[in-house]
């Protein structure tokens, strides 16, 4: 039952939206073609809270947390934003951001998993640390080298965010459905005594997992960018809340042991749904009622997060087990 809760919540937001802030439908033509853009330019808007809502569906998985995911993308695209346009962009900016990326990431898993600092507070400190330096590096600025490296605004278009959420999710995806390595982070998450008992490398397995997110920043990165073609040191403020939410909301568990990367897909869309119809309908409610529909976000964010905790220990069943190791 609970997989369709997800899915059926997402077409009445559609639904909805579009009876207030939509066009008028002249015939079933022009209803086939508004929902082709639509959905298109939604992906392509979603695609960095998509890219990061794989990460942290492992991490929750593995019974951590990364509040820093935000700040790692808005620092890894100051990085880039830091090197000229051009061709040369492609070998400057693009492998150093990758390595930056790589190196947040890593650290997170280190400070969790050697140091032994508890998730929240080790990624609460990154998200500070890493945002401090998207001031250091940019200060009040606003760069867009990005409007002139030849084919980078493909990125951030409908084939493009299709091609990275499809290597993601589909090739991505089915790998760590198949693999021992997605049973020893579900046992990870779920018993990290037992873990250790059974073998697995929980302090490698940790910094892996923290690494692939912030491999999965860089991406995000670049989907942002090619999109909006600028960055400043307070871009993406706030995308960790949204990508939490999503994940969460996907039914992935904040205790660990479980979790599921289809749930996560359907739990980006709802969020994204959410923003744009909230964008959508601002002009009849503020129109209409005592307060602007924009400043509803954050209320239904809150809403949604709780209630997807709930559902998660109260009416949901894990959709995925932790397995021994073989």
């Amino acid at each position: 039952m609970k997989q369709w809760m997800l899915p059926l919540f997402l077409l009445a937001e559609v639904v909805l939206f579009t009876l207030i802030g939509g066009p008028k439908f002249q015939s079933a033509g022009s209803v086939a073609a508004y929902f082709q853009s639509y959905f298109a330019d939604l992906l392509a808007q979603s695609a960095p809270v998509l890219l990061l809502g794989f990460g942290m569906t492992l991490v929750l998985m593995t019974a951590g947390i990364d509040l820093s995911a935000g700040s790692m993308v808005a620092l890894v695209a100051c990085v880039m934003s830091s090197f000229a346009g051009g061709p040369a962009f492609w070998w400057t900016a693009v492998p150093a951001g990758l390595a930056v990326a790589l190196l947040l990431g890593l650290t997170n898993g280190w400070l969790i998993a050697r140091l032994d600092i508890p998730p929240i507070i080790a990624t609460l400190g990154t998200m500070i640390f890493y945002r401090g330096l998207c001031f250091v590096v940019m200060g009040d600025r606003e760069k867009a080298p990005f409007l002139e490296v030849p084919g980078y605004e493909w990125i951030g278009q409908f084939l493009g965010a299709l091609l990275l959420a499809g290597a993601v999710f589909g090739a991505g995806g089915w790998w760590f459905h198949r693999s021992r390595w997605r049973r020893e982070i579900l046992m990870l998450g779920g018993n990290r005594v037992a873990a250790r008992y059974a073998g697995i490398p929980v302090t490698r397995r940790t910094c892996e997992v923290y690494t692939l997110t912030g491999l999965l920043a860089f991406l995000a990165a670049l989907a942002f960018t090619a999109r909006n073609s600028s960055v400043s040191a307070s871009s993406l403020s706030g995308l960790e809340l949204q990508v939490i939410v999503a994940v969460v909301l996907g039914g992935t568990r904040v205790q660990g042991g479980a979790g599921s990367l289809v749930g996560t897909f359907f739990g980006v869309l709802v969020i994204a749904v959410l923003d744009e119809g909230l964008r959508s309908a601002a002009a009849w409610g503020d129109a209409h009622l005592p307060f602007k529909i924009s400043h509803l976000q954050y209320i239904l964010l809150g809403v949604l997060l709780v209630t997807g905790v709930w559902l998660n220990s109260r009416t949901a069943q894990p959709t995925e087990r932790p397995v021994p190791r073989d």
